[in-house]
């Protein structure tokens, strides 16, 4: 299984889709990053990580979760 199929596979789940997903690869393909986008991902980083980059997209993330409710998994 590949990380896009995991990726899908997380989004259709009804009871993961709200999790919030960074995609840390080596793929610096614009199809394939707007794949990732267009599938749900909330972070696309490519190695080699710049870490100003990474830390930047971390905390985003962290403001996102901050706002938003993720509900719990029953």
């Amino acid at each position: 299984m590949s990380g896009i199929d995991i990726l899908q596979h997380l989004k259709t789940d009804s009871r993961l889709g709200r999790t919030p997903v960074v995609v840390l690869t080596t793929t610096d393909d614009r199809i394939e990053i707007q794949r990732c986008y267009d599938l749900g991902c909330n972070v696309y980083i490519t190695k080699p990580v710049d870490y100003e980059r990474f830390v930047n997209a971390i905390q985003q993330l962290g403001l996102f979760l901050a706002v938003v409710q993720i509900p719990e998994i029953a």
